[in-house]
């Protein structure tokens, strides 16, 4: 039997918008041992500066942006 709410909860403490999220692996195949995990995939949507590396760096004394 699928966790819903727990799989909800991991999905949840992701600090970026859930795009979509799936099962996958044994529970996905309807397989699953007593003692199997849950395989998850997904995709976030990210903020533009941190999906291209245009994050400002700490202690940068020229003041610019790292690529």
């Amino acid at each position: 039997m699928i966790d819903y709410e727990l799989l909800r909860a991991e999905a949840a403490r992701h600090p970026y918008p859930l795009l979509f999220a799936t099962i996958s692996g044994a529970h996905l195949c309807g397989f699953p041992s007593p003692d199997s995990d849950y395989d998850l995939r997904g995709a976030h949507i990210l903020p533009a500066p941190e999906a291209v590396g245009l994050l400002a760096q700490a202690g940068d004394d020229r003041g610019g942006w790292i690529a």
